[in-house]
């Protein structure tokens, strides 16, 4: 790659994302970035700290790109389309989507995974698919898609789901899949017998979903 004359942390932080996309994190190192650049590796270290501090933010940039993924429309439900983008992020970054839920950095993992439950429900404001859903209704029926769609993205990220080959078979299989979950609970789960402490005490959705 040529020299530019002016390197930005940004040029550094693509050049580490790209990097671990292709490889995952056992090729990405400061010298390593710093030779794709053309620089030396002071550059680098004027940007970040150590080889951990860039791994984080590699983690930041790929939770950023998730978010990108979900926010697209692909079905026309603003729901499943969270779980459409969410997979299909896995399945065309799957090395990236591996080292982000790889348990190097758990505190940074846990914080990533809250504020990403924040995003979506964000996203959900207004949302008529949940109509006539009590609260606790409306958390569980987010939180089951939740704990499927990552089972999903994880055997799609490993090359492991033969039935999951291209993206319209995704949106079909995730559309099935939520509807079912979300009448399921409309139907059958009964709050009247007390709510269920289904997330752990430090990790709470935000507002009313």
């Amino acid at each position: 790659m040529p020299k530019k004359t002016h390197l930005t942390i940004n040029d550094f932080l693509e050049t580490a994302v790209d990097m671990v996309g292709k490889n995952g994190w056992k090729k990405l190192s400061i010298t390593a970035v710093a030779k794709h650049m053309g620089c030396s590796t002071m550059p680098v270290y004027s940007h970040f700290e150590n080889l951990e501090t860039l791994k984080d933010e590699v983690v930041k940039k790929g939770w950023k790109t998730v978010k990108d993924f979900e926010s697209k429309q692909y079905t026309g439900d603003a729901w499943i389309d969270q779980a459409v983008g969410y997979v299909r992020f896995a399945r065309e970054n799957s090395r990236l989507f591996g080292c982000m839920l790889d348990g190097r950095n758990l505190e940074l993992e846990r914080r990533m995974l809250q504020e990403h439950w924040d995003f979506l429900t964000t996203l959900l404001k207004g949302y008529q698919g949940f109509e006539g859903l009590s609260l606790e209704q409306q958390r569980m029926t987010r939180y089951s898609r939740a704990l499927f769609t990552q089972g999903v993205a994880t055997t799609v990220s490993k090359g492991w789901g033969k039935l999951l080959t291209d993206n319209e078979a995704i949106e079909r299989y995730l559309t099935i899949s939520s509807q079912a979950i979300l009448e399921g609970y409309r139907k059958v789960y009964d709050h009247s017998n007390g709510e269920i402490q289904f997330l752990d005490e430090n990790f709470q959705p935000l507002g009313d979903i």
